[in-house]
């Protein structure tokens, strides 16, 4: 049960139409309204919806069962050895379960932390990512992936290395605006400071409303009979009938992402699952870019670089905008393989002229192109196969089109991940038409987010046009109040306090905020006074509440700290600051044995933390229990 009050497709929800809520046709209400479930497009397109299940947007996201297994078990666990841990993925009747563990010096499992796999990310074409849910709506990635390319198990991108985030890299709402169908999301779900949760009951999968935009007015008209098939097909988006920029609008919100390690920041006043067919992205979002320390830009490639690539194309740019997805691509159909050959030259040759012997005509005076069959594949040669950087286990289509694309060796020669060197962060289009004061304060947003609201020159400069005047959205004054309280610049976020608040004064996170500064600058009691209401209006808020509990802990006020804490890992088991908290309230209470088992709870979850194996061991050896510490002090050595 959800914990967080978010509306779900249900029969009491009222519909947007009678009509179709007499048919019993739910349409989602909140941020993303107008949608009806996706099966009722498929009742008068039933062509379209059987060939588009074949394509992998189709199969972008699920639950996992037994039928879509394409996993080999008998490989797990897979042993990472840069961390150490063992990371397990098994089929447990109808459910997969997921298992991580490490070795104590007697060779015994400890630190194990086990979950059902609520959600598979991905369509398997090259991957699977999994996803667990927490009772109060919050999806997380684990670390451990299926690569189908290679038939085997090894860690998801990020997690190559000894330090990583675990099983508590939260997935966020712009992960889930591009990986799936928008679902009955509440009304503030996709705003800046609202916390990340999610309905248990999703769509699986990207689907015709993605692309078509929000169905029910015009399955409303459709079945209501009316005859006016003009104003039929104007209440739907048909894309074919877009001009270009509103056309790949739709396939550049995802697939253009010039780099995954700094996200694009939204326009200002926008939200996450605002955008629709239709709109030109442009009004929705701006792409970042960055510079490479190790890697040229010319050189950089990513998993989901296909229009980034493209538009570096000579076969782009001077096709005047005539070449896109679509010249390619059927968002419908998915290409036979027998029929790959065929349908890409096509594609080409709709350009490229050929010469008398049937081979493409060169630019070049005098250069004729290298014999080829008259099936051979064009791509196979100028748009082939490379191994991704950020992503090493697979390998992808570059969609840069190039004559020569250097020895296949080179292209497809495993790499090793390495972390990205970013040395500056820009607009990924310099020539986006967007208010001065905005771009300059996106672009500091984004680095400010890039550094975890540490890089105190980009908080500086973003406060710098703020003052200016030239900005007046709440989302960059929170994100500058969340920099000052993080860097602890109490008196410059004192500052701007009142003016955050006042474009936002429900956030959450802004309140929340201004709480955690009168604490740090000597008012405890209106803090906690603050947070104390703030938790009974958003029961499910854990942000909030977590710090509700260090704060009434630091007075002493322990019979209420712990209650909170109790609720916080009720809320979200897989809190391990929350049940450090826990442990360290019966640790005070003098309730040893509870302590040690709060604390061991917060090891499953991070094993990682060196203070929480500390405080382990000593309640371990005050409770005499010398075997158990040393099995720590094992794992606390290395």
């Amino acid at each position: 049960m959800l914990l967080f009050p978010l509306p779900l497709w249900a029969a009491d929800i009222p519909a947007q139409d009678d009509l179709l809520r007499e048919m019993g046709i739910p349409v989602s209400q909140g941020a993303a309204a107008g949608y009806v479930p996706d099966h009722v497009c498929a009742e008068c397109h039933a062509d379209k919806a059987e060939s588009f299940a074949e394509m992998g947007m189709a199969r972008s996201f699920y639950r996992p069962s037994p039928d879509k297994v394409i996993e080999d078990f008998a490989q797990s666990p897979y042993f990472h050895e840069p961390s150490q841990r063992y990371y397990e993925m098994e089929l447990r009747g109808d459910a997969y379960w997921f298992t991580r563990y490490g070795l104590a010096g007697d060779g015994s499992r400890m630190d194990v932390f086990s979950v059902k796999v609520d959600w598979v990310l991905g369509s398997g074409n090259h991957s699977r990512i999994y996803l667990y849910q927490t009772p109060d709506g919050a999806l997380f990635q684990l670390p451990l992936s299926w690569y189908t390319q290679g038939g085997h198990w090894a860690m998801a991108p990020g997690y190559e290395f000894p330090e990583h985030e675990g099983v508590m890299r939260a997935v966020s709402t712009r992960c889930m605006a591009c990986h799936n169908s928008y679902a009955a999301y509440s009304e503030n779900a996709g705003k800046a400071g609202y916390p990340m949760l999610f309905p248990q009951d999703m769509p699986e999968g990207i689907s015709c409303q993605r692309c078509h935009g929000p169905g029910a007015a015009h399955v409303s008209m459709a079945y209501s009979g009316d005859t006016d098939v003009a104003a039929l097909h104007s209440a739907i988006v048909n894309p074919s009938k877009l001009a270009n920029e509103e056309l790949y609008s739709i396939c550049y919100g995802c697939h253009m992402q010039p780099t995954a390690t700094v996200n694009g920041q939204l326009r200002l006043g926008r939200e996450e699952f605002s955008f629709r067919p239709g709109q030109s992205l442009g009004d929705f979002i701006v792409k970042m870019d960055i510079e490479d320390a190790q890697i040229a830009h010319g050189d950089r490639f990513e998993i989901n670089h296909h229009p980034y690539r493209m538009e570096q194309s000579a076969c782009f740019t001077q096709s005047e905008g005539q070449l896109g997805c679509l010249s390619c691509h059927d968002p419908h159909v998915k290409i036979k393989p027998e029929e790959r050959a065929a349908h890409y030259r096509a594609a080409c040759l709709a350009c490229h002229q050929t010469d008398d012997a049937g081979l493409p005509e060169m630019a070049a005076a005098g250069a004729t192109h290298p014999m080829i069959g008259a099936s051979d594949d064009c791509t196979a040669c100028h748009m082939p196969e490379r191994r991704t950087q950020d992503v090493v286990e697979v390998t992808m289509t570059d969609h840069k089109i190039v004559r020569d694309p250097g020895p296949e060796s080179e292209r497809l020669a495993p790499v090793t991940s390495e972390k990205v060197e970013v040395e500056g962060i820009m607009p990924a289009d310099p020539d986006q038409p967007l208010p001065e004061g905005e771009k300059a304060a996106l672009a500091l947003m984004s680095v400010l987010e890039y550094s975890e609201y540490a890089n105190a020159t980009a908080a500086r400069d973003l406060h710098q046009v703020l003052v200016q005047g030239k900005v007046d959205h709440y989302e960059p004054w929170l994100m500058l109040l969340e920099a000052f309280v993080t860097q602890q610049d109490f008196q410059a976020a004192r500052r701007i306090a009142g003016k955050a608040l006042s474009l936002a004064p429900e956030n959450p996170k802004a309140i929340t905020a201004v709480a955690v500064l009168l604490y740090r600058t000597g008012d405890p009691a209106q803090a906690i006074s603050i947070l104390r209401r703030l938790t009974d209006s958003q029961p499910g808020n854990i942000e909030p509440r977590m710090h509700l509990v260090r704060f009434l802990a630091d007075q002493g006020q322990v019979p209420e700290a712990l209650a909170h804490a109790k609720r916080v890992v009720a809320l979200r088991p897989n809190h391990w600051q929350g049940w450090t908290m826990l442990a360290n309230l019966k640790r005070v209470m003098g309730e040893n044995e509870r302590a040690i088992e709060a604390y061991l709870s917060a090891l499953d979850i991070r094993p990682e933390s060196t203070g929480v194996r500390r405080a382990t061991i000593e309640m371990l050896d005050a409770a005499g229990r010398q075997d158990d510490a040393a099995r720590h002090r094992t794992r606390l050595s290395e």
